[in-house]
């Protein structure tokens, strides 16, 4: 194991204990310090944290990572590229990027602070193929670009998936053109980013609903906002995906008018919709939910499954 590879599985490591006990304390409020590699590294425009997300100074950091940043006047788009063919292209005060040719929704928007164009960090550097950890005694970003992954004879998507820490579905949709059988000597792209991964696509969208809905209530509230979604999208008598069920007609009004495009999710309510559509379930056969203040009428008739914060879940 090399001492990169080392350094990082100790960063993972150290993530992941503290994503156990909250993101909200992840980051300082601004943060000039990162790690890219080994070597560390200060910025001149400081990592942000909004909402318990952190955002980078996109053409900053894409100077460090040898990325290459142009703006489309004619489109407003700033465009990020790699050089194994990504192509990221954002504006700010949106939510809807374009990468490889194609719309994804990502939970945030980009921003503009103090002049500087800034994404969510972790969207921008999984984008651009980059590995992103944790080191928890500098309290500190750690980026690693990642090269592209050479088939070896034997290969198969499981076994390069397992080593890479991901799934057969993430690697497909990364390398749309990749068949069952490998080749020795094929090239993969490893690192999906989480907007296009089969497993958590839903993510973004869910989340901002997450927010509109439920931004000021509990963790417990948020989380059942979610699955009021997912029981619809399981019960036979809503659409079956989340964004059928999210914009249906006459169901989510900040969804049919376009407040979503522009709106930001907390990390908290990232994770409730990460946890929900893991399986996390605080109001199974909830199909409905309403504030008992602002409809009292209602509340005397539902059928109740658990009154959280200022909203009662119902059947």
């Amino acid at each position: 194991m090399t001492d990169i590879n080392r350094f990082y599985r100790l960063a993972v490591l150290s993530l992941a204990l503290l994503l156990a006990v909250g993101t909200g304390s992840a980051f300082a409020a601004t943060n000039s310090t990162l790690y890219i590699e080994d070597q560390k590294v200060s910025l001149d425009q400081s990592l942000r944290l909004i909402d318990g997300v952190t955002y980078a100074p996109v053409k900053e950091l894409a100077s460090l990572m040898d990325w290459h940043v142009a703006y489309d006047s004619g489109s407003n788009y700033v465009v990020v590229m790699n050089d194994i063919g990504d192509k990221l292209a954002f504006r700010t005060g949106e939510s809807e990027i374009r990468y490889n040719g194609k719309a994804y929704d990502i939970a945030q928007t980009a921003d503009l602070i103090d002049g500087a164009s800034y994404l969510p960090l972790r969207v921008l550097t999984e984008a651009m193929h980059a590995k992103i950890g944790w080191q928890a005694d500098e309290k500190a970003s750690i980026i690693l670009q990642q090269d592209v992954y050479t088939v070896q004879s034997g290969d198969t998507l499981a076994s390069i998936a397992e080593a890479n820490g991901t799934t057969v579905a993430a690697l497909k949709a990364r390398n749309p053109l990749i068949g069952a059988a490998l080749n020795a000597g094929d090239t993969l792209k490893v690192i999906t980013p989480e907007f296009m991964d089969p497993a958590t696509a839903d993510v973004a969208l869910l989340a901002k609903l997450i927010q509109v809905e439920a931004g000021y209530e509990s963790y417990e509230g948020k989380l059942a906002i979610a699955n009021v979604v997912l029981n619809r999208v399981k019960s036979g008598k809503f659409p079956d995906t989340v964004s059928g069920v999210i914009y249906a007609a006459g169901q989510f009004p900040p969804a049919r008018n376009g407040n979503l495009q522009t709106l930001s999710a907390s990390s908290e309510c990232v994770q409730a919709a990460k946890e929900a559509l893991a399986g996390e379930n605080n109001v199974p056969g909830a199909l409905y939910f309403f504030n008992p203040k602002l409809e009292p009428n209602k509340a005397k008739t539902a059928s109740l499954v658990k009154k959280i914060g200022n909203h009662m879940f119902v059947r």
